[in-house]
């Protein structure tokens, strides 16, 4: 047996791996150690301690694998700090002796980024043509990156002015298929002015145990005039005089769709529209009317032609 004379002083490198390098506040994250001796030496068994930024202790894991020249550990997961930002903590191997070499301790610095979760919307629902001034419903859904529970936390909709318009809270209910989106319905009122105008929902970021960031998707809101005309369109096949079911028809920004017997009824306001009618497997029909009472007006789409294959 060697004296301790004989003792050769080791050292130890790490290499380590963190997945993912930007992780949500609290989330977990993998990491793998790779650790170099030298003069080489199997470490299995040996444990391997996590210091937070602090140094305080943060996990542990233990040497499980040796190929000959890297000892390596197997993924192990550890929970993420709480607060956003750049994070430096550090992989401790403790001094070891393996025979008659003492390996000293060593320290390892490993940096991982801690981000706000992200709150991701969706706005659907919402009617595509709205009377001035009349109120209309529409849904949101709001989900959490991390898949944090929403409900009861609230979210507001903005105007084309950006001022608040409306105020709701997500319920606990979550859209059917979906991971975690909250939803809630809520009912608004229309622009007192005529066109396209782009309005918002926003999921403020405060008021949930972990850090989220502010969450925001815009959505249109189409206000038309008051309908005072009746305007009444026939859509039928331009061969065989045949009603076309389910015609859609379109006089921008009114829409509607023919019933079982290709008549189609909207109510729009007087002026000049462009009339179009379109069905599958026809061309679309177009026509310059002008509105200034309640009219009536007859579509004859032709069938499409068929190509003839050689």
């Amino acid at each position: 047996m060697a004296s301790h004379g004989d003792d050769t002083r080791g050292h130890v490198t790490c290499a380590i791996d963190v997945s993912p390098a930007a992780v949500d506040a609290g989330a977990e994250m993998a990491l793998r150690v790779d650790v170099s001796c030298s003069p080489p030496c199997d470490l299995r068994g040996h444990t391997l301690l996590i210091k937070d930024g602090a140094g305080a202790d943060a996990g542990s894991v233990e040497i499980d694998e040796f190929d000959g020249e890297i000892n390596s550990t197997n993924e192990f997961v550890l929970v993420a700090p709480a607060v956003p930002g750049a994070h430096t903590w550090s992989v401790v191997c403790p001094a070891v002796e393996r025979g008659s070499t003492s390996y000293i301790e060593a320290s390892t610095p490993m940096s991982f980024t801690v981000t706000p979760h992200a709150t991701h919307i969706v706005a659907w629902d919402i009617p595509s043509d709205i009377v001035v001034g009349e109120r209309f419903r529409m849904k949101v859904g709001v989900k959490c990156s991390s898949g944090c529970d929403l409900a009861n936390s609230d979210f507001g909709i903005y105007d084309h002015e950006g001022n608040k318009v409306a105020a709701a809270v997500l319920s606990d209910e979550r859209w059917p298929e979906t991971a975690g989106l909250h939803v809630a319905e809520v009912e608004l009122e229309a622009p007192a002015s005529e066109g396209l105008h782009t309005w918002s929902v926003k999921h403020p970021q405060s008021g949930l145990e972990l850090p989220h960031a502010e969450g925001a998707v815009d959505f249109g809101v189409n206000v038309v005039g008051h309908p005072e005309c009746l305007v009444t369109i026939e859509a039928v096949d331009t061969v065989t005089q045949t009603p076309l079911s389910g015609a859609r028809v379109v006089m921008h920004p009114y829409r509607v769709v023919a019933d079982e017997h290709g008549v189609a009824r909207v109510k729009v306001a007087k002026g000049a529209y462009r009339l179009f009618v379109s069905q599958t497997n026809y061309l679309t029909f177009g026509l310059a009317v002008d509105v200034d009472a309640d009219m009536t007006s007859r579509a004859e789409l032709e069938p499409e032609p068929v190509l003839e294959r050689n």
